[in-house]
């Protein structure tokens, strides 16, 4: 089939799991990178947000319009990345199963290990609140079935993790060493861990690199060939980036990262979580394409216009500029 479109209902894992399948047959195919939509069933639904597909579908939509945002989408570039572990120690897939993760879908050679990411990778507090929601999914998964359970869960292990692991990351900035693009970055003595973003969306919608104009970085896009790195300081720290109250440490942007991990540190690539020893880690742009299909704004001024309206209720003209929405939030585009 020479072009086609494809719907993935799930969360951002969802999205990842669909693209390495394409990544494993486009080759073979006639259209080697079909554009992707996304009806957000998962917690964070991170891709979507950025995407223009909502924060979470609840089933209020009804299924033709769907179908009909679908075909009138505006079709974008997402980057995609390598993460690449070199463990001192030769124990990959030791570590990568005491996270409960698939070794079939990482690639290892002697002792170093492949993802792809597609939205962010972390290290450090970051990571260590996402490991303890994984381990307590894994342990009761039936319990796991209601986004807004998730994230009282997730609420609730953060509270845990402020009042007993506060200071756990107090040495970050000295077992952790960063490189961007060849030019090393000091950490400032309060970072307890680094978020690495491809996309400005992150932890269920919270934007960690922040509104505000720098001179000092270009504005983020998710296909600039960029990557954006932010500081955080603790679970304090993340709540308010979470909340809107402050942003991540803007620390730097380029698009070749080196990290030197001296100690054991939870690292999290798109949400999945794990202990790694001691490492070299590089991030670099991956020679994966992904086509994404990103929703237009001017359907969804069209959907909240008729969802405004009374059942059965004719629509009666409007004065010029009357029942606009504010600027989307989650826009990255030059217009």
């Amino acid at each position: 089939m020479p072009n086609y479109r494809i719907i993935v209902c799930g969360g951002d894992g969802t999205v990842g799991w669909v693209l390495s399948c394409l990544d494993n047959v486009g080759q073979d195919g006639v259209c080697q990178s079909p554009a992707m939509a996304v009806v957000p069933l998962g917690t964070g639904n991170d891709l979507a947000r950025v995407l223009r597909w909502g924060s979470g579908y609840v089933g209020n939509e009804e299924p033709l319009n769907l179908l009909r945002d679908l075909i009138e989408a505006d079709e974008i570039k997402l980057d995609r990345w390598t993460v690449v572990f070199h463990p001192d120690e030769k124990e990959p897939e030791e570590v990568a199963r005491r996270a409960g993760i698939d070794v079939n879908n990482a690639t290892s050679e002697d002792s170093t290990q492949m993802f792809v990411m597609n939205n962010y990778f972390g290290i450090g507090v970051d990571a260590d609140l996402c490991l303890d929601f994984h381990m307590a999914r894994e342990e009761n998964p039936d319990k796991f079935s209601s986004r807004m359970h998730n994230k009282g869960v997730y609420f609730k292990l953060g509270l845990k993790n402020f009042i007993k692991k506060n200071n756990l990351y107090r040495e970050f900035h000295r077992d952790v060493t960063l490189e961007v693009d060849g030019k090393r970055i000091d950490l400032p003595s309060a970072v307890q861990g680094l978020i690495i973003l491809n996309i400005l969306s992150w932890g269920s919608g919270a934007n960690a690199w922040g509104q505000e104009k720098d001179d000092h970085f270009a504005k983020p896009t998710h296909y600039d060939g960029m990557l954006e790195v932010v500081g955080v300081t603790g679970v304090l720290h993340m709540a308010h980036i979470q909340s809107g109250i402050r942003s991540g440490l803007r620390l730097a942007q380029g698009g070749h990262i080196r990290i030197r991990m001296n100690s054991e540190l939870p690292v999290q690539v798109d949400g999945e979580p794990w202990l790694q020893p001691p490492a070299e880690v590089t991030v670099l742009r991956s020679a994966l394409k992904a086509t994404m299909l990103r929703k237009s704004k001017s359907k969804m001024k069209r959907r909240s216009t008729e969802s405004a309206l009374p059942s059965g209720s004719q629509q009666t003209p409007r004065a010029p500029g009357a029942g606009q929405q504010s600027p989307d939030p989650d826009d990255d585009s030059d217009s």
